[in-house]
């Protein structure tokens, strides 16, 4: 099982350049073929997904913290999300990047960070820190929306069609 794991790329990256960061630590190591897991993959319309499969290289983390300067040199905010068994590390992580990283989300196993439950999650966190209150929004100039609110509208289309195909057999 470890070398199946260790096989494969340690980052896979998806989605635009420019598009809000989404960075996944995942300690069980999925996406060995260069994929996002198929759950994540809508997401990936509207964010920039960064994600490392840590049992793949030793180098692992030093590519996360070299990603987070990159993301803090170019002012991006960064919405970071563990699988448990990442460790000690992500706290860590969390201080040498605190500048950057706006918001953090970790995941008890064995649920792994590819299910769709853990994406609505994510949706959820990011919709959350998405909103500004009535007070100091800006008034919506027309035909423009949220990123977020447009990746989590697409997730939720993509999952509706997924559900509906399974309950079809």
């Amino acid at each position: 099982m470890e070398e199946t794991r260790t096989h494969g790329p340690a980052v896979v990256w998806a989605g635009p350049d420019d598009a809000p960061v989404v960075v996944v630590l995942d300690p069980a190591g999925v996406g060995l073929h260069g994929d996002l897991p198929a759950s994540w993959r809508p997401l990936a319309e509207h964010l920039r997904v960064m994600w490392c499969r840590l049992p793949a290289s030793d180098g692992s983390w030093r590519e996360v913290d070299e990603a987070l300067s990159g993301f803090a040199a170019r002012g991006a905010r960064v919405h970071l999300v563990a699988g448990a068994g990442a460790g000690s590390e992500v706290g860590d992580l969390i201080r040498r990047h605190e500048g950057v990283i706006g918001s953090a989300q970790t995941f008890a196993a064995p649920v792994p960070l590819g299910h769709p439950e853990v994406v609505l999650e994510v949706v959820r966190e990011l919709l959350d820190h998405d909103v500004t209150p009535e007070a100091e929004r800006e008034p919506a100039r027309p035909g423009t929306t949220s990123l977020i609110g447009d990746a989590a509208s697409a997730l939720r289309h993509s999952l509706t069609q997924l559900f509906d195909g399974l309950k079809r057999g």
